[in-house]
């Protein structure tokens, strides 16, 4: 298929809806990405919706409806001078029983040989740190796929690509395979302080680029990854940071606990059973986010189905299907809100205030109206 004829997408909705999160100026300087992610404001600005070709977007769009696995791509901590670093390290080798691959591609098993590099990592930074700031000496990341859908070898070979686009020459790291947990990961770690001055302090934005750095590579090897922001996937629903999991299990049996679906049943409670229920600003804007992301899909899904052709059509359905599959646009606080007011209601007590949420649940989610043929892939 032409480009002339991938022509059909409404590219500007598309790109709207896939728009990467903002975050602020980027920090990293000399990493490129092979494949074009920019709006042109450059490295320096805020995100901005990738600039894809028609036939990129169409491959994009294919991969998204049809539920590529998504590339997870985390912070995983920060350590703070020459032990803690050593540490780490430890722990990213398993003490030396795993191998740690360097950024000059040195393959070390000896514990000695790491707290060397350590050393050298915190000394760069206390030379560079004129003002004698409490700092981080370096930042570590675990990089994956989801559990089974690729092998380990491939995901190795990809972050090592991966890390030499982003950071070599600018900042030192070193990357750890784990082979020995519920699924496969790689541990990077990136020193923060660059041999030129620059700073590593990534963003919100920069985390977004990395996953679609990765799912390229990813890609380049066979394996069809995506990095798509959760909104494009009709997720409204935050996630749990892990900081929130650490809390709660820091603070359980000390009086103080901080029980998250405690704290969610509470507001839900107040919500279902209040005269004038708070309807929140962001509840707002994330019901009227979904309405406009499923309208740029039913948009895509009507142009494809138009074009007569069995493909377009076959991939319209698959978009049709997966705009069904989104979830409600609402909190986890309004979810529970409306189980309880359909309880309420089923016992004969529920008000007015029922129907209410149930309109704002279904708000938006129309179904895209394409007739759906049997193709050889159902039977």
């Amino acid at each position: 298929m032409t480009e002339d004829d991938d022509g059909v997408l409404p590219l500007p909705s598309l790109m709207e809806a896939w728009r990467p999160p903002t975050g602020g100026k980027r920090s990293l300087r000399g990493g490129t990405l092979r494949i074009r992610s920019g709006g042109g404001k450059g490295r320096g600005g805020s995100a901005a919706a990738p600039m894809l070709s028609p036939a990129e977007a169409r491959a994009k769009l294919e991969r998204i409806v049809r539920k590529a696995p998504e590339v997870m791509v985390k912070i995983s901590g920060k350590q703070r001078g020459a032990r803690h670093l050593a540490e780490h390290f430890g722990y990213i080798s398993r003490h030396g029983k795993l191998e740690v691959r360097s950024s000059e591609g040195e393959i070390i098993t000896d514990e000695k040989r790491l707290k060397a590099i350590a050393a050298d990592w915190d000394m760069l930074d206390q030379a560079m740190n004129a003002h004698g700031k409490d700092r981080p000496t370096s930042m570590s990341m675990v990089l994956s796929m989801p559990g089974g859908t690729t092998d380990a070898a491939t995901i190795h070979d990809a972050v090592h690509a991966f890390a030499r686009v982003e950071f070599e020459g600018q900042f030192s790291y070193m990357v750890a395979l784990h082979t020995d947990t519920a699924h496969a990961h790689v541990h990077l770690t990136v020193a923060t302080q660059g041999a030129d001055g620059a700073r590593f302090n990534p963003r919100k934005a920069d985390l977004h680029h990395w996953r679609e750095s990765f799912a390229h590579e990813l890609r380049q090897r066979g394996i069809a990854a995506e990095a798509t922001p959760r909104r494009a996937r009709g997720h409204v629903q935050k996630r749990v940071r892990s900081p929130a999991h650490h809390l709660e299990a820091r603070t359980a049996g000390q009086g103080r606990d901080l029980d998250l679906n405690r704290l969610i049943e509470e507001r839900a409670q107040a919500f279902a059973r209040s005269q004038n229920p708070e309807r929140r600003v962001e509840d707002v804007l994330a019901l009227g986010r979904q309405k406009q992301i499923r309208g740029a899909y039913a948009e895509a899904a009507a142009a494809l189905a138009a074009t007569g052709k069995d493909e377009d059509r076959a991939l319209a359905e698959d978009i049709a299907g997966f705009v069904a599959d989104m979830p409600a646009a609402v909190s986890r606080r309004l979810e529970r809100a409306r189980e309880i007011m359909m309880a309420d209601r089923a016992k004969g007590s529920a008000g007015s205030r029922s129907r209410d949420t149930d309109k704002d649940v279904a708000e938006g989610q129309t179904p895209i109206p394409i007739e759906r043929k049997p193709r050889d892939r159902d039977r």
